[in-house]
Parts: structure tokens; C-alpha cells; sequence
């Protein structure tokens, strides 16, 4: 039976948790070298350790990567605990924050919760004294450099690897396939997807992959160039043949357009192009920044044929500034003797074509820069325009007054297509009166091909004032597939009967109405 006085003895005795943490850095930092140092701390200084939280191959650069440390600070607010001290091997093994301040936050919410903080194999106790403080934050800057220097080496290491052609991890790609070898540069074995080399002399470099795979590549490149296949069409087309990306999972124009950007196809090795040190967020470097080995790997793609999908590729990445536009459009004047929304829009030789209206104050401002008179009144394009933007006033305060009834609203960029309730679908469009001088202004719209819809509702703007003077909100079964549809009472009685003169008509066809059950 225990004596009272041993009982005593052992009530008195402090109890500690201990937290023990390595990362890949050192392995004299092992938990099972850091153990018995923190339990013979806790034996010489009367220590009960009845706590362990352990974060292994962890860094110490962040918090949140440390399910122990976190789990350590959570406890140590709950007033249940089942320890009043934490035993820490020393100072980095807390922490190797790039700030020092976030090290003493950690250590500060353990102090106001009553638990104290003990580094054992440090030369200083951690007393709160001014000499303690300033020793601490030495240590711990010491211990932030650290993960400094040593992220800076291994960079430079791997630049050294990638400028002898070796490949820095990531997924090979699809088409090519990651190659083993010593050394000496002998090719060893195949990687398959989750194995890693175990020799640490090994490297890996990138090899073509199956010749079905390979064939592919070069028949997208192919399809982008010769056949100015856009990208989306050319993973519609591969899906529909059942062809899957390396992942196994369907093509999409991202994949399609990442595919056609690597240089890695052309046998070039590119790295760096984004940088994650020492936890931090991602961020994507300048491309004087990128580090190129030309010639790294076996082409899979032919130079030619690559540099020809760069071209088109990036054909939208520079933008034309008005003088580019007009020296485009004065030679297509010089080739063709006349100029045109259509011709611009299809035969321009500058990126951008459906821009060039916008550069110029008016269309007929922008032939007269140019030098050309147009043989007809062409200011009916600008006042379209400006009829449209008109009616994107309009269809925005519909859709706001529709989401404020609780409607469900869809819309493309422009504002020209709605679907409401994921089942009401209506096209938006303007419609421009007859010229003054005409016997009677009247209003034609025509079908929409592109967008299949319930509704059209059409902004009636007669010229030359270009003030709104009604809606009409037509069903598209009225409206003729080939030709152009006149809305007014002169020419179509019945038409008229579509016509409205605000919006109310769209909310009242979208209400709702609660059916009541059985009495």
C-alpha cells in the first residue's frame, strides 16, 4: 500500500507533454534520438512525460502542414488537459518559421494558457528573463535561415540537373513516358506512374511513350495546323473517339491547348516556370526567369510543325493598337478596291478582327482614315451598336428584377441570351426602324440559327432618333427561317398583338403560383 507520503511525492511531480518533430533535413533529429533526450531531461528535473504528439518527415516552416503541433496548441486551450508543461528537443525543433514572430505567438498562447515551454537541450532556460528572450529570437532566426540557405542549395542543385537534361519530377505527360538511368546515362527501366528512383545516383529523363500515343500528338498538332482545327473541336473529336488524356479522363480545350504549348514535345526541357519555396503560395515566374535546355529529350514533334502552333497559338496574345488596324486595313483596300464589315472580319491579315470597329469613333470614321468613301449610307452599323447597348441596360434591370422574385437566371457575356428557371429561354436582340424618308418606319428580325429559343424579345429603335418606342416579344415558331420577319401592324396584322411596352409582360409569364391541396 502506497504511503501518504509517497503519494505526496508523486502528486507533486510535473507533467509534461512532449513534442518531437524531423523533417528529411537531419536525421540526429529523429524522434527516436530526441526521445531519450527529452526523458532524460524529464528524470534528472522530476518530470512525468504523459503526453506525446510527434510530427513526422514534417517541415517546420509552416503550421499547417504539423497535424501534431496543431493538435498540441488545441489541447493546451482545454482547461482538461492532462499536462502543465511541453518538452521541446530545442528551438528548431518547435519551428523553423520564416518569421520569428510567428514562433513566439505559438509559444505565447501556450504561456497564457498556463503551460510552459521547455527546449532541454538548449544552453538557456526559458525564464522569460531578458537574456532567455533575446537568445531565443537569435535561435529562432538562426533556425528560419536554415530552411533559407537550404532551400537556395537544393534550387541551385536542380538547376544544375536540368541543365544536363534530367527531369525534375512531375508527370511525364501524355505521349511520353519517364526513362531510369545511372550515372553513366545507361537507360535502366521504364518508371510507371507511382514509382520513384531508389538509387540516389539515379536521374530520369523523358523517352517517347507508346507509338499510338506518340502518332496522336502529332495528328493534334497536325489537326491545329494543317487543318485549323480549333482546340475545343479537336477534344470534342477525341472524345468521340474514345481517346483519353494521360489521367484518363476526357480531353478539354485546356488539356488540348497545354499539349500544343509544351515545348517538352519538341524535346526541350523547360523549368521554373512556377516557384513554391518553402511553403508559400504559388507564383508563376517571368519567362527570363525560365531555365531551357534545348535538345533535352527525343523530339516527339517536329520544330517546324511546333513552331507553326506557337504561331497560331498565341496570334491573340499581342494586341493591335489603331495604327496596326488601319495599315491591316489599307491593304486590304489596295487588294480588293473596297472594305466591308464581312471582308474585314474574314480577310483582315492582323489578330483581333472583330476589335477593329472598336478602335474607331465610327465605322465610317475608320474607312475615311484610310482613305475610302463608301458608295452607300453605312450608318447603320454604328447605330446598331449603339441601339444594343441601349437594350443591355434594359435586360439587366429584367434580370435584376427577376432574381429579386426569386427567379434563377442564366446569361452568356453579352446579355443577348437568358434562360430563366433553367426552362424559359429568350433571345434578345434590337431591330432598327426604316429610314425617315421611308413611308412608314416599321421593324424586321430575323430567327436566331445560333441559339434555339422560346421567346424573342426585340427593342424597336427607329431612325434616325434611336430612342426605344416598344418591345415586342414574339414565340420563334412566327418568326421565318430564311428570311427577314416585319413586325409592324402595315405589313403583319397579327404581329402586332406581340407588341409590349415594358417588361412587366416577362415577369407576369415567369410567376409562380402555389397549388393548393385538397380540403
Amino acid at each position: 500500500m502506497q504511503s501518504i507520503e509517497g503519494a505526496s511525492a508523486s502528486e507533486s511531480r510535473v507533467r509534461a507533454a512532449q513534442y518531437v518533430r524531423m523533417s528529411t533535413d537531419h536525421q540526429q533529429y529523429s524522434p527516436e534520438h530526441q526521445k531519450p533526450a527529452l526523458a532524460d531531461y524529464a528524470r534528472v528535473h522530476d518530470i512525468d512525460i504523459v503526453e506525446t504528439y510527434e510530427d513526422d518527415g514534417r517541415s517546420g516552416v509552416t503550421l499547417r502542414h504539423r497535424p501534431a503541433l496543431l493538435k498540441l496548441l488545441k489541447d493546451v486551450l482545454d482547461p482538461g488537459r492532462a499536462f502543465e508543461t511541453v518538452l521541446v528537443y530545442d528551438v528548431s525543433r518547435w519551428g523553423r518559421f520564416q518569421d520569428v514572430d510567428e514562433s513566439a505567438h505559438h509559444e505565447y498562447i501556450c504561456r497564457q494558457a498556463g503551460v510552459r515551454v521547455i527546449y532541454c537541450a538548449e544552453p538557456f532556460v526559458n525564464d522569460g528573463t531578458p537574456a532567455s528572450n533575446i537568445i531565443k529570437v537569435v535561435k529562432r532566426a538562426m533556425a528560419g535561415e536554415y530552411s533559407r540557405e537550404l532551400s537556395e542549395k537544393v534550387f541551385i542543385g536542380q538547376c544544375r540537373h536540368v541543365e544536363r537534361g534530367f527531369w525534375q519530377g512531375a508527370p511525364p505527360g501524355f505521349g511520353l513516358r519517364r526513362m531510369l538511368v545511372d550515372i553513366t546515362g545507361k537507360q535502366k527501366c521504364f518508371l510507371a506512374h507511382t514509382e520513384r528512383k531508389s538509387i540516389q545516383t539515379d536521374r530520369t529523363i523523358l523517352v517517347p511513350g507508346p507509338p499510338n500515343e506518340t502518332a496522336l500528338v502529332r495528328k493534334i498538332f497536325e489537326w491545329y495546323v494543317h487543318d485549323r482545327l480549333g482546340t475545343f473541336r479537336i477534344s470534342s473529336r477525341l472524345n468521340d473517339f474514345g481517346l483519353y488524356n494521360a489521367q484518363a479522363h476526357p480531353w478539354t480545350s485546356d488539356t488540348i491547348r497545354l499539349l500544343l504549348r509544351n515545348e517538352k514535345y519538341v524535346g526541350n526541357l523547360v523549368w521554373n516556370r512556377t516557384s513554391v519555396k518553402l511553403h508559400s503560395n504559388l507564383v508563376r515566374n517571368d519567362p527570363s526567369r525560365w531555365l531551357r535546355a534545348p535538345g533535352a529529350f527525343v523530339p516527339v514533334v517536329d520544330a517546324d510543325l511546333f513552331n507553326a502552333a506557337q504561331v497560331r497559338i498565341n496570334r491573340y496574345r499581342h494586341k493591335p493598337d489603331t495604327s496596326e488596324y488601319q495599315a491591316s486595313m489599307s491593304r486590304l483596300l489596295r487588294a480588293t478596291g473596297k472594305l466591308s464589315v464581312r471582308t474585314m472580319l474574314t480577310q483582315l491579315d492582323i489578330c483581333g478582327k472583330s476589335n477593329v470597329r472598336r478602335h474607331f469613333a465610327s465605322l465610317d470614321e475608320g474607312y475615311r482614315s484610310v482613305g475610302y468613301r463608301p458608295p452607300a449610307d453605312i450608318a447603320f452599323v454604328d447605330q446598331r451598336m449603339v441601339a444594343r447597348r441601349s437594350m443591355t441596360l434594359h435586360v439587366a434591370d429584367l434580370v435584376s428584377r427577376l432574381r429579386q422574385a426569386g427567379h434563377e437566371v442564366e446569361q452568356n457575356t453579352d446579355g443577348s441570351f437568358l434562360r430563366i428557371n433553367r426552362e424559359l429561354r429568350i433571345k434578345v436582340c434590337v431591330s432598327l426602324g426604316r429610314k425617315a424618308n421611308t413611308y412608314r418606319s416599321y421593324a424586321e428580325v430575323k430567327k436566331s440559327k445560333m441559339r434555339i429559343a422560346d421567346l424573342a424579345l426585340v427593342g424597336y429603335y427607329p431612325r434616325p432618333w434611336l430612342c426605344l418606342t416598344a418591345f415586342y416579344l414574339l414565340p420563334t415558331c412566327v418568326l421565318s427561317d430564311v428570311c427577314m420577319t416585319p413586325l409592324s401592324f402595315s405589313r403583319v396584322p397579327g404581329v402586332e398583338g406581340f407588341r409590349i411596352h415594358d417588361l412587366s409582360t416577362v415577369l407576369m409569364l415567369c410567376a409562380r403560383k402555389t397549388i393548393g391541396g385538397s380540403q
